[in-house]
């Protein structure tokens, strides 16, 4: 089972830094998710589903939304009629333009813009986890927090390196340890477990030709692909 903990419990260690008295705590929060989000480890995040009510083609998104996986309608009996694809019309935001029969969606900002006029859709997301207090969740992993520390500690030390407050050295040093930390956080928190890797091999066998097949008389070969199909 995977352990987190509230990045509000280690933010207040790395601000205790002389050099980082003066980085507001919401500054630093905002370093810690563009970590998160760089680094790209999907154990980061949580896979939710959240219904939203659609206005005027429009509706709020949920604050832990990082991206949306799918969307899909609901009516109000609970049942599903149809699922949205992201649009490719360049007219999709004009009040001129909305297909209720072609079932498209856009994002900006906050807000998911629908072909749906009004009504009820469910989307399947990846969330940010978040405490009770709506600050990320961090892997309780001690070379990650190592990295996340790091990584604020060169955002910062950035900006008092351009504006001559300290040496290249200290700047220099820090970007080191960042580039090492950061390689190791992801070796340890991307490895597969023994089910996680056989059904990656098992996802990569499927896109692997069937070139030999007319020696072996095509055996099986039929049955395969009607499983495909079902």
């Amino acid at each position: 089972m995977d352990r987190y903990i509230s990045l509000k419990q280690i933010l207040d260690d790395v601000l205790d830094h002389p050099l980082l008295k003066d980085v507001s705590f919401e500054r630093a929060v905002n370093h810690a998710v563009h970590f998160i989000r760089i680094v790209g480890m999907p154990r980061a995040f949580n896979e939710k589903t959240e219904l939203v009510e659609i206005d005027n083609y429009r509706g709020a998104l949920p604050c832990d939304l990082d991206n949306i996986i799918q969307v899909r309608t609901q009516n109000s009996c609970g049942h599903h009629h149809g699922v949205f694809r992201y649009t490719t019309d360049s007219f999709h935001m004009s009040e001129n333009k909305h297909n209720s029969y072609d079932l498209t969606y856009k994002v900006q900002g906050n807000v998911i813009f629908t072909s749906m006029k009004k009504g009820t859709i469910e989307i399947a997301y990846r969330a940010l986890q978040v405490d009770s207090e709506g600050y990320p969740m961090i892997p309780d992993n001690s070379s990650y927090i190592n990295a996340l520390e790091l990584y604020i500690k060169k955002k910062c030390f950035n900006v008092l390196f351009d504006t001559g407050k300290i040496a290249s050295q200290v700047f220099e040093q820090v970007c080191r340890d960042y580039a090492w930390a950061v390689g190791q956080a992801q070796t340890d928190l991307v490895r597969l477990s023994i089910d996680q890797m056989q059904s990656l091999t098992n996802s990569l066998n499927t896109l692997i030709p069937r070139v030999n097949e007319h020696r072996r008389g095509f055996i099986n070969y039929g049955s395969v692909e009607k499983i495909k199909l079902q």
